[in-house]
């Protein structure tokens, strides 16, 4: 149920299985249309997802339709007035579930983080890092970077809010990067259901480490020296041994 005085949600989730050809399978593409309204900010929100990918979301202030690529929008439409209409439908249906609740509060389930990059860091090549918070509630969530403990909003960028079919919600905060060594980032994130606020994930460039050039040659001359030694042990042994069949003949 909802709570009076803690949160409000009115979510739909509309799942399509689509189909392919004449045959009655069932494919593993999944078209999502999601849209809520809460008393948290953001206080609303409309998008459409195809398997895990956004195709377009609904500037519901600006009454337009967003798409995620250009070349989406070259090849199918959509009319945010439709949204607008679904949006005022979930608000009315909102506030009657409200006076109809018992007040109960809902659960604030934390985010779980992680951070990574979106390619194998190589120093001094660009790059973007991740980061994930996924299967958390309710959608309002804070996610902020940090580089070496301070504050980093150049480069940065954020997705909408991903529903999942089970009711959690997941975002993707990203950051354009020139990894250095010893450098450190932090993704910092605060959310109602984590204990600690806000809860931070640090990733640092994992460099290999170089083995000095002077190193390597002092490694490999030895190798040859023991490789040369062992190949005149070698033929010592085999000499000595013809020499001892050859005695053993004349004796």
């Amino acid at each position: 149920m909802c709570g009076r005085n803690h949160l409000y949600l009115g979510c739909l989730v509309l799942l399509f299985m689509c189909l392919y050809s004449n045959q009655t399978e069932i494919a593993d593409n999944v078209l999502i249309e999601t849209h809520f309204v809460q008393k948290l900010s953001p206080t609303e929100e409309y998008s459409f997802r195809f398997d895990n990918d956004e195709i377009f979301n609904v500037d519901l202030n600006e009454k337009k339709v967003r798409w995620k690529l250009a070349q989406f929008g070259e090849v199918a439409s959509f009319d945010a007035a439709q949204a607008l209409q679904s949006m005022k439908i979930d608000e009315y249906n909102f506030k009657i579930l409200i006076e109809r609740s018992n007040s109960t509060k809902t659960k604030n389930v934390a985010p779980e983080l992680n951070v990574f990059s979106e390619n194998p860091v190589v120093v001094g090549e660009p790059n973007v890092l991740i980061c994930w918070a996924n299967k958390f509630f309710p959608p309002s969530i804070k996610m902020t970077w940090m580089k070496n403990g301070q504050p980093v909003t150049h480069g940065a960028s954020e997705t909408d809010f991903y529903g999942a079919s089970d009711g959690s919600y997941s975002k993707f905060l990203y950051l354009a990067i020139i990894p250095r060594e010893e450098e450190m980032y932090t993704c910092s994130v605060e959310h109602a259901g984590q204990t600690t606020n806000p809860t931070n994930r640090l990733w640092s460039p994992e460099v290999p480490k170089h083995v000095p050039e002077t190193y390597e040659n002092v490694v490999c001359g030895l190798g040859l020296a023991f490789g040369i030694c062992g190949i005149i042990a070698g033929i010592v042994l085999i000499v000595k041994g013809m020499k001892n069949m050859t005695r053993g003949r004349e004796h």
